[in-house]
């Protein structure tokens, strides 16, 4: 099998890895990129209230932090076209709007340093048609809702439209702002101010206040994500693998003007077997990438580049997948040595294309993908050119290259019989063949002087199997 083959194999293989590990990067991106536009909005806002006091700058503060933990929240559980805006527009009404295509719903935030203030801020009769959130431990002992009850019970008599507006606010003060199952994150008083001060001293730390992809990225996230880096990936292997055995298909349709069904069977059984073997791979692989990148396995692992994560999980799974093959007296162990070598060299060259075509062709997946495609190319090449360079070396030194290649000194059996020497055999079982006599006229026959000589048969040493030197 040439270079070529053997490269776009090992791409057929693995492209389901790729696809994985190329999903979960940019999910757990994608995230990182919300929480640091949730940070960049607090600064700006900080920075743009310098003078101001800060009990006052921590109410604009936490809209900002509501809005982005909203949105952060969405992409950590994989939702889209809807997202939380603060309202820049100082509309009197409304701090915070949701959006799906068109505003969903509109929030009102209030942060004062009682509940008591809090509640009486939130119960203004403008804001009865907005939800409102208010600090979060304010709202956990139920600060808020009992001096809102306080109030709408003093005023059911005298002001009763004041009394409608402070039961409102007992009855739908929240934490959070939330829509279709997202919500953002609670934020305490006392949290807004400290981030304020953080802010304006430069000791803010993102950690302290959960903002972290570890923090918003659960478990069950990421297995939702690995399942569909696994469906998009078997859906991408079955149509790498397939389409060969369709343009056979085509091409035998042209030349013979049907189709036959074997063919159709055929491929219908290569599309079963690369889409389970993908998904279950693409998985893996998905689920690995987003554990370490978001940093549930650790912050020291979280700072792995992804291409080694990539490159890891395909050695081992692949490593694994051999491994059976040498039990099963399927593979050698040095084929299997081989074949590890070869997958470590072809998938970095796999990597290294993908990442580089991927910044030169931003069009997600494709531009990964065909790098990689070349990338597998040009490391099939690159490997058996270096493999041929240390076999040669080996046959002309009889070095062993730390135990990778079998030097064998057995002579040929044509050699040993040559030199009038019987080699021992096992019995084997042969088919009589009929003999049909056949008529043949008589020939005239020259008889040749034929002088005698003797042969001179030079042995050299060369490849006779894998990794394996010998006598040729």
């Amino acid at each position: 099998m040439n270079s070529f083959e053997e490269g776009y194999k090992h791409f057929v293989r693995n492209s389901s890895e790729f696809k994985g590990v190329n999903h979960s990067f940019e999910y757990v991106n994608q995230v990182q990129k919300e929480i640091d536009k949730t940070l960049a909005e607090m600064s700006k806002t900080v920075s743009q209230r310098l003078n101001a006091n800060d009990a006052t700058t921590k109410g604009f503060v936490a809209e900002d932090w509501h809005a982005g933990t909203f949105n952060t929240d969405v992409v950590a559980k994989g939702g889209k076209d809807i997202f939380a805006r603060v309202d820049k527009s100082n509309n009197p009404i409304k701090d915070i709007d949701i959006f799906n295509k068109e505003t969903i719903s509109s929030w009102q935030s209030k942060y004062y340093n009682s509940a008591e203030d809090t509640a009486k801020g939130l119960s203004n009769p403008k804001y009865n048609d907005v939800g409102k959130v208010a600090p979060s431990d304010q709202i956990a002992d139920d600060g808020i809702r009992t001096a809102a009850q306080k109030q709408a019970l003093r005023n059911s008599e005298i002001r009763p439209e004041v009394a409608e507006a402070y039961q409102h606010t007992a009855n739908y003060a929240r934490s959070v702002i939330e829509e279709n199952g997202y919500s953002s994150r609670g934020l305490s008083d006392g949290e807004a101010l400290k981030i304020v001060v953080e802010m304006k001293n430069g000791t803010f730390d993102p950690k302290k206040y959960g903002l972290t992809t570890e923090d918003f990225i659960k478990v069950e996230y990421v297995l939702q994500q690995s399942l569909k880096a696994g469906v998009t990936a078997a859906a991408l292997t079955a149509i790498i693998k397939v389409t060969p055995e369709i343009y056979k298909i085509i091409m035998s349709m042209i030349e013979q003007g049907y189709i036959e069904k074997d063919q159709l069977i055929q491929a219908g059984f290569i599309t079963l077997d690369s889409s389970v073997v993908g998904f279950i791979r693409g998985s893996v692989a998905a689920a690995i990438t987003a554990t370490l990148k978001s940093g549930l396995a650790g912050e020291t692992l979280k700072s792995m580049d992804p291409s080694m994560i990539s490159l890891g999980t395909i050695l081992v799974m692949n490593a694994i997948h051999n491994s059976f093959k040498v039990a099963t007296g399927r593979m050698k162990p040095v084929e299997f040595v081989d074949t590890c070598a070869r997958d470590l060299v072809v998938s970095s060259f796999a990597l290294a294309g993908g990442t580089i075509s991927q910044g030169l062709i931003h069009i997600p997946v494709f531009g990964f993908m065909l790098g990689s495609f070349l990338g597998s190319i040009i490391g099939s090449f690159v490997y058996d050119a270096s493999k041929r360079v240390c076999l040669s070396f080996c046959v002309e030194s009889g070095f062993t290259f730390f135990g990778l290649v079998k030097q064998d000194y057995v002579l040929p059996k044509e050699v040993i019989e040559s030199l009038g020497l019987k080699v021992f055999e096992y019995e084997r079982f042969h088919f009589n063949t009929p003999d049909i006599k056949k008529f043949e006229p008589k020939k005239f026959s020259y008889k040749k002087f034929e002088p005698y000589t003797i042969n001179i048969n030079i042995l050299r040493r060369g490849v006779i199997g894998v990794n394996k030197v010998g006598f040729i």
